[in-house]
């Protein structure tokens, strides 16, 4: 019986770190990019939003959700660009990520995790969109990324 109340206990514990995971607030300034260097000096197109994905090559889940991020993209016709961030070095995770390059995505090295400490990112994959102002308008899972958030998303900066 104590063993189960210290494993509840235990449990409730990590469910309230996990809902305060992030630091990032819809409305508010998102934190600037501390950013080492480009993948291939590459940077992406300028877009009306910006999508940062978090990411670590050794994440199934983050190599899972690279595709569903980036098919959600091109859906908007140019209107989103994805910069995937990692703080992974350029030759480890470079590789693998060339083949995501192209107009609208750009891969990021972050300056010795700065950005992922400003955004305040401890799981990942995590995503951040903001507008051209640099305004928050979605934070959360690629998981839960779709279709229907970035349109809401973009009716939201258009009304």
């Amino acid at each position: 019986m104590r063993r189960c109340l210290l494993i509840a206990f235990a449990m409730i514990l990590s469910l309230g770190s996990t809902l305060r995971a992030q630091n990032i607030i819809i409305g508010d300034k998102a934190p600037d990019l501390r950013i080492k260097q480009w993948l291939m000096d590459m940077q992406p197109d300028a877009a009306a939003y910006t999508c940062v994905l978090f990411y670590h090559s050794e994440s199934p889940l983050c190599r899972k959700h690279i595709s569903s991020v980036k098919s959600i993209a091109k859906e908007v016709d140019g209107e989103l660009n994805i910069i995937i961030l990692t703080k992974e070095k350029y030759g480890k995770a470079g590789v693998t990520l060339t083949e995501h390059l192209d107009d609208h995505i750009g891969v990021a090295f972050d300056d010795e995790g700065r950005t992922f400490r400003s955004y305040g990112v401890r799981f990942i994959p995590f995503c951040v969109i903001y507008d051209a102002k640099h305004k928050v308008v979605w934070c959360g899972h690629a998981g839960s990324l779709n279709e229907k958030t970035i349109e809401r998303v973009m009716n939201i900066k258009k009304q």
